[in-house]
């Protein structure tokens, strides 16, 4: 199965695929990570991180230059697609 970064902004989602698949049975929903202690587990669990931490610089970005922060220019910044504000 295909894992999912999911934003949500104010009640309001984005999507956007990780490149990654696991087995779900290995998947603990609750925690949003993959059950186990072996060490490509670590190794998956630890890129679900580095998202995670690549979300919130994009948010501290989109804050620092006071664009409209909702799901959607969230994750175009993530994915380097962020568009140019008009004046």
């Amino acid at each position: 199965m295909p894992i999912y970064l999911r934003i949500t902004v104010n009640g309001k989602r984005s999507e956007t695929t990780t490149g990654r698949e696991c087995e779900p049975s290995q998947w603990n929903s609750i925690a949003g990570r993959l059950k186990g202690t072996k060490e490509d587990t670590k190794s998956f669990n630890a890129y679900l991180d580095t998202l995670q931490k690549q979300v919130y610089e994009a948010h501290s970005q989109l804050t620092e230059t006071k664009s409209i922060i909702n799901a959607e220019t969230l994750r175009d910044k993530l994915l380097g697609k962020a568009k140019k504000q008009e004046c």
